[in-house]
Order: C-alpha cells, then sequence, then structure tokens
C-alpha cells in the first residue's frame, strides 16, 4: 500500500502494511501511521511511544544504509497483532545490502542498540535480497 494513496484516518486496525520508495520524506508519515494504528490496536501510551521510535530508527537506517550504491529502493512496513503469542510484531523489510555498523567514535551506530532496548524481542535477518528487522511488543487487553 502506497502511503500516498492512503488517507491516514484510514488506517487499519488489524494489518498494517506500507509498501513505499525508502526515501526520508516518507518517515514522517509512515510514524503518524503507526501511531495511530498501535493506539488502535490497544498497546499502552508507554509501548506504543517505543513502538513507534523504534520502527522509525529501522526504518531510517533503510533509508540511509540499505540503498547506498542505488538511486532508489523499497521499504516495507509492516505491523500485525499475533493473538496466540499475545503481541505485536513489527517488521520493516529493505531490498537493498547488509552494511554492518561501522565504528564511528560514539558519534552514530545507536539505531541497533536502541531497537533492542526499546524491544521486548528483536532480530535482524540479512539476506542476499535485503534485511528485516522485526520487533515484539507484549499486547496485554
Amino acid at each position: 500500500m502506497n502511503l500516498g494513496q492512503q488517507d491516514l484516518d484510514d488506517v487499519p486496525q488489524g494489518t498494517l502494511h506500507f509498501r513505499v520508495p525508502a526515501v526520508a520524506s516518507r518517515l514522517a508519515g509512515l510514524r503518524h501511521a503507526l501511531a495511530v494504528w498501535a493506539k488502535r490496536v490497544g498497546l499502552p501510551d508507554e509501548d506504543s511511544e517505543a513502538l513507534v521510535l523504534a520502527s522509525y530508527e529501522a526504518m531510517a537506517n533503510t533509508v540511509e544504509h540499505a540503498y547506498r550504491d542505488q538511486t532508489q529502493g523499497l521499504l516495507d512496513l509492516r505491523g500485525e497483532v499475533d493473538d496466540e503469542q499475545g503481541r505485536i510484531v513489527i517488521t520493516v523489510t529493505d531490498y537493498g545490502q547488509w552494511r554492518p555498523p561501522q565504528p564511528s567514535g560514539g558519534l552514530r551506530g545507536r539505531g541497533l542498540p536502541l531497537i533492542q532496548g526499546l524491544t521486548s524481542t528483536s532480530t535482524i535477518t540479512p539476506t542476499s535480497a535485503g534485511t528485516t528487522v522485526t520487533m515484539f511488543w507484549p499486547l496485554t487487553k
């Protein structure tokens, strides 16, 4: 789903999915859609804020790092309620190249640790076809 084609008032309560160009100008709208969606599925405010920030970090990493040698790329954002496990699952997927974190003298490289600190569990799965960051938050109803 292209964010430009959907009014944010119509953000679904069930599965959320956006596929957009991996450009920085799309991230604010995706952040807002995530915040609306998290509220609609019943995530507490504190967890919702963590979800939005961690997801934003994963999306920003896609924009900044995944397509460094390409003129364009895609970013997939998916949010699902896993009722069986009692949790929210957010995935951010790119189809570019994984770039291991580089030493930066502490000036950069905080995104992945921030994601890990804001989630109950997270995984990063780099493959030759792209990278998926999967993040989980417990859902209490």
